[in-house]
């Protein structure tokens, strides 16, 4: 690829590998996945069917029932900030620009996206109607520098990669009593034949942490259950140092996150059937759970006096969906 800078082409070396070998996995490897998350997730499957429930799953959902029951059936709705606002539309002008779906510079693509925001029925736009100027304006230059340090550091987006920015799928289990939502940040190369082709990106301007390993995981998982084939690669790209966490997929990825996805529906499943009591278990996620003010799991998560850079490997900046 012409005329990019080093970190650009250091990205387009070693985490995409443009024009590297791709893996062929085993042609049975989605069945044999689907027959065991199945299995595995029988009884809450029933369980539903007999509450008349139906299970939503995404990762933001995942994470929160296996940190905190209470958190997670009981915390408020989300609802947009300054912090989340500004993630969203970061990434809705990096996104476009890599992909030369829009021309100009950061600020143009920001302005852009905040004008055909604003006046219309996005629940992001109704918030920015109602912001400050203050808050406006922090947002707008915010998002501005977040978009262009995505936008100096990834090597723009060839029209051949087939690339897809946010793109949604689902796979459900017991019919649709039970449906796996996933949407990574970029999704490259089409999952066409038996080789593993698709590349997943998620990008983050925070810093790394586990989470985002197994975010990148359960992508890889519901993929897998739609299309009948795996990505090749999952990756979480970290804007602020131009550095990459890459995990190449194979069977024992894809069992390793069906086991997490397995044990949070089983648990989602008996508190949303049974009404069984909840328990509470102070965490990180304290910091941002709607409940944090009047929670005594809060407080005492506070008295622990995590460290702020604790804090900042979280992504308090990115809306989740």
């Amino acid at each position: 690829m012409a005329d990019l800078n080093p970190a650009q082409q250091r990205v387009a070396d070693g985490l995409l590998d443009l024009g590297g070998a791709r893996p062929a996995l085993d042609t049975d490897l989605a069945q044999r996945l689907a027959a065991s998350l199945a299995e595995r997730t029988r009884w809450a499957v029933n369980a539903l069917d007999e509450a008349g429930e139906t299970l939503f799953v995404n990762k933001h959902a995942i994470a929160t029932a296996l940190a905190c029951e209470t958190r997670w059936r009981l915390g408020s709705e989300f609802a947009w900030s300054r912090a989340t606002a500004t993630g969203s539309i970061a990434h809705q002008a990096a996104e476009l620009l890599l992909m030369g779906k829009l021309g100009g510079a950061p600020a143009d693509a920001v302005d852009g996206i905040v004008a055909d925001l604003r006046g219309s029925d996005d629940s992001l736009g109704q918030f920015l109607d109602f912001a400050s100027p203050t808050d406006l304006a922090a947002i707008r230059s915010a998002a501005i520098t977040n978009a262009a340090t995505v936008v100096d550091g990834f090597p723009p987006i060839g029209r051949g990669w087939n690339a897809r920015a946010e793109q949604s799928y689902a796979a459900n289990l017991g019919g649709r009593t039970i449906v796996l939502n996933a949407r990574p940040d970029l999704a490259f190369g089409r999952p066409t034949g038996p080789d593993a082709r698709s590349l997943l990106i998620d990008f983050k301007t925070g810093r790394p942490h586990q989470t985002h390993i197994d975010d990148l995981r359960y992508y890889a998982l519901v993929f897998t259950l739609r299309w009948g084939v795996p990505p090749w690669r999952v990756a979480t790209y970290y804007a602020l140092d131009g550095t990459w966490v890459a995990e190449d997929v194979d069977a024992d990825v894809l069992d390793a996150a069906a086991h997490r996805v397995t044990d949070a529906i089983l648990k989602m499943a008996e508190i949303v059937a049974t009404n069984r009591p909840l328990s509470l278990t102070p965490h990180h996620g304290c910091h941002w759970c709607g409940l944090k003010d009047t929670c005594e799991g809060a407080a005492e998560w506070a008295r622990l006096s995590v460290a702020e850079t604790d804090l900042d490997a979280f992504d308090e900046d990115e809306a989740p969906f």
